[in-house]
């Protein structure tokens, strides 16, 4: 196992306790936090907010990260997709294989648009 892989085990066992209530909340959570590691650190203030040298925020860029793949977790455990953190050697494969999953199904992670009225 990667050093990656066992974090997000971690952190995917401690967020596995946190019961979703449906098959919506966990798609928004995917969609908020994919929004979030989009934004990346320095979005919305994030860094000015917390006082991290731009030089710092590697840990944050981990921790956006470990944040949506548990998200991807989640919703795919809720779903009946195959998937576990060993899944995740390479981040970005899994993620797509993921996404692509969720496509199939119907399911976009897009936000969806505001209607401007």
């Amino acid at each position: 196992m990667s050093m990656y892989t066992e974090l997000l085990d971690a952190a995917y066992g401690q967020r596995r306790a946190c019961p979703v209530a449906s098959p919506d909340d966990a798609i928004e959570e995917v969609r908020r936090r994919r929004d979030e590691l989009e934004l990346g650190p320095m979005g919305a203030g994030r860094v000015d907010m917390l006082g991290v040298a731009a030089a710092d925020t590697v840990p944050l860029v981990l921790a956006l990260e470990l944040g949506y793949d548990v998200a991807l977790l989640r919703l795919a455990a809720m779903l009946g997709i195959d998937s576990d953190p060993s899944s995740f050697e390479l981040p970005t494969h899994e993620r797509l294989r993921l996404e692509d999953a969720f496509r199939t199904r119907g399911i976009s992670l897009e936000a969806p648009e505001l209607d401007a009225r």
